[in-house]
C-alpha cells in the first residue's frame, strides 16, 4: 500500500510539473533562448503620421533592449533567434484628457509587440505588450518638445524593460 501511494504521488507530481510547463511561455521553457541580433520596427508609427514620436523611440529603443537583454545576446550565433520590437503606437497624453487639467498629470501609453524569429527569418513567438505611466504634461512649458520627446523615451524604456517578463523570462 505505501508503494501505490509513492506512486500516486508521483504521478501526482508529474502531472502538475507538466501543467507549469505547458503555462510557461516557449521563451522560458527554452532556457537557452539567445538573440543574434535585436531590431526595432517602428514603421507602424510612420504609417499613422507619428514621425516624431517614431524617431525619439528609434534613437533610444535600441540601446533600452541591448541593456535589458544583455545575457540573451549572442552575435556571433548564427543559429540564433532575432529579437523584433515592433512599436504599433505611442500616445503622449494631453493635459486636459478625461478631466485632467492643464499643466497637470497624464498618461502617456506605448504598444507594440516583441516578435521572436528563428535562424530563418519565420516568426516563432509573439508578444504583445501594452505599458503606460503618469507624466507631466508640460503643455504650458516652452520646452514643450525637449518634455515630450523624454516622456516618449520614458515609454520606450518601459517597453524594453517589460518586455523579458511578457516573454516569461
Amino acid at each position: 500500500m505505501g508503494e501505490l501511494q509513492l506512486t500516486r504521488r508521483a504521478a501526482l507530481a508529474a502531472l502538475a510539473m507538466a501543467a507549469a510547463a505547458a503555462a510557461m511561455p516557449a521563451a522560458a521553457q527554452q532556457g537557452g533562448l539567445r538573440f543574434r541580433e535585436i531590431r526595432v520596427d517602428v514603421s507602424p508609427l510612420y504609417a499613422m503620421d507619428q514621425d516624431v514620436e517614431a524617431a525619439w523611440v528609434a534613437a533610444v529603443l535600441p540601446g533600452y533592449l541591448r541593456q535589458t537583454f544583455a545575457k540573451y545576446l549572442a552575435p556571433g550565433d548564427r543559429s540564433a533567434d532575432v529579437l523584433v520590437a515592433r512599436i504599433d503606437d505611442v500616445s503622449l497624453g494631453a493635459a486636459g484628457e478625461g478631466g485632467v487639467p492643464w499643466g497637470s498629470d497624464t498618461r502617456d501609453e506605448i504598444e507594440g509587440v516583441g516578435l521572436v524569429l528563428d535562424a530563418r527569418g519565420r516568426q516563432v513567438n509573439s508578444y504583445p505588450l501594452f505599458a503606460s505611466i503618469w507624466a507631466q504634461s508640460g503643455v504650458t512649458s516652452p520646452y514643450r518638445t525637449d518634455i515630450e520627446r523624454r516622456r516618449a523615451e520614458t515609454l520606450a524604456l518601459g517597453f524594453a524593460q517589460w518586455l523579458p517578463g511578457k516573454m516569461g523570462l
